[in-house]
């Protein structure tokens, strides 16, 4: 998903060495979700708020406006998430969670998400199950794999790669049985609490599986502005 590479709405470790709790507000100019558009191409305001325990659980809650369709209105998306992390040697972690994400309007699209992963320094890769994603009678396992690498202090290069895979329930309609993949790739620039990333954002046509038109699954260029408190 595009939010993984900035605020993503599970925590990709929680290392800290004591407890805290911290929060980053954003902006983006379109609001993908592995590709695909939740935001009807428009800008959406988002925030994030997490607590990570110096044992390893961590839990918060991600918020945004989203508008599946030309003609519907906005509504509020809250996701609340909990799970654990566990650093292992050299610099590797692994976590484990759920989430549930519930939508203010269309709560028909309401789903459960479980996810485990693994995380490196700059390397991360997971896996997700849910058993009735966006509300429907389908079954979804994704798999992603995300990357940075630092050209300079302030700046750093991001890569994203994701396939969905829709089973027990999916039809043609539905997206089909065979899977969907998306693709990130942009630079990001930090100073002090401030980031702005721009990138480019390609999926295949997995939106049949998302309550969205089919004008919402081509490549776009994206820009998310965010401050960290």
């Amino acid at each position: 998903m595009l939010r993984w590479a900035l605020a993503p709405p599970i925590a990709l470790v929680a290392t800290a060495s004591i407890a805290q709790i911290s929060a980053t507000a954003s902006v983006v100019s379109d609001d993908r979700v592995r590709g695909v558009t939740i935001s009807d191409g428009h800008p959406a305001e988002q925030l994030d708020v997490s607590y990570d325990h110096s044992s390893g659980w961590y839990e918060g809650a991600f918020a945004s406006n989203v508008q599946f369709y030309e003609r519907a209105r906005r509504e509020l998306q809250v996701i609340g998430y909990t799970g654990y992390a566990q650093r292992l040697e050299r610099g590797w972690s692994i976590d484990a969670g759920a989430a549930y994400s519930g939508f203010s309007r269309h709560t028909e699209y309401n789903y459960t998400e479980l996810h485990a992963g693994v995380t490196a320094e700059a390397v991360s890769a997971r896996l997700y199950f849910s058993p009735n994603y966006f509300g429907q009678s389908i079954h979804t396992v994704y798999a992603e794999l995300n990357g940075s690498y630092r050209l300079a202090e302030q700046f750093r290069l991001v890569g994203h790669a994701g396939l969905l895979q829709a089973f027990a329930g999916a039809t043609d309609q539905a997206g089909g049985p065979h899977p969907h993949a998306d693709f990130l790739g942009g630079i990001e620039y930090r100073i002090s609490v401030f980031s702005l990333q721009v990138s480019r954002v390609f999926s295949d046509g997995a939106s049949r599986i998302y309550p969205v038109g089919d004008n919402h699954m081509n490549g776009v260029l994206i820009a998310r502005l965010s401050v960290t408190f």
